[in-house]
């Protein structure tokens, strides 16, 4: 609530010059902030947005009357956009942005009364590419960079794995396939049988017979 008294002497001081000619109409603005936790809330630590986003005015019955740029607004330091001198009446903002992804409703109704406190509707928004969770809705949790790490090296294990699985199978084909076979026996290297040698009979007395 203190935060939210703040914005709105802020807004109050930022146009002050061009209400003072006229004093009749109520205001609707527009806050923009970075939603880096995708709470759908402005959380401390988390930074104004000041350029890109843009913000069409819609009356009761639909119809755009009126357009506004972050980037052109007197009060982009603060991240507002404001609508002034309008009559008591309901209103819808349509809030679109090219870098950031909304986390919180893109069209937000609201009703104006004239003469009284601006009325202050907040965007949130996520970097484009960034997981967004949208108002009242869920999201998929970002992944990790040690679960990304982790997706990897199974992807390598698994391959490891199923090389050695092919190498191994090969091998036991190979194994299969040659086992049991014989080399052919080289032509001509068959032993062969000449018959029998006379016996030699070696005399050990060293003399020779007698004629």
């Amino acid at each position: 609530m203190f935060r939210r008294m703040i914005l709105i002497l802020i807004v109050m001081i930022a146009i002050a010059g061009r209400t003072a000619a006229q004093q009749t109409g109520g205001q609707l603005c527009v806050r923009s902030f970075e939603d880096r936790n995708g709470s759908g809330v402005l959380d401390p630590g988390e930074p104004l947005l000041t350029r890109g986003v843009s913000v069409n005015l819609l009356d009761a019955g639909g119809i755009t009357i009126a357009s506004a740029l972050l980037d052109d607004a007197p009060t982009a330091a603060q991240g507002v956009v404001c609508f002034q001198f309008l009559p008591a009446g309901q209103y819808s903002v349509l809030i679109t942005s090219a870098d950031f992804s909304a986390t919180t409703p893109a069209t937000v109704t609201t009703t104006i009364s004239e003469g009284g406190l601006p009325t202050v509707v907040e965007f949130g928004g996520q970097r484009a590419g960034v997981p967004t969770v949208a108002a009242g809705g869920s999201s998929a949790a970002p992944v990790s960079q040690e679960g990304e790490l982790a997706r990897i090296i199974l992807s390598v294990l698994g391959a490891l794995i199923a090389v050695a699985g092919m190498v191994f199978l090969g091998v036991l084909v190979y194994a299969l396939a040659f086992r049991g076979r014989r080399p052919p026996a080289s032509a001509g290297l068959t032993p062969r049988t000449t018959g029998s040698m006379p016996a030699v009979r070696i005399h050990d007395t060293g003399e020779h017979p007698r004629v």
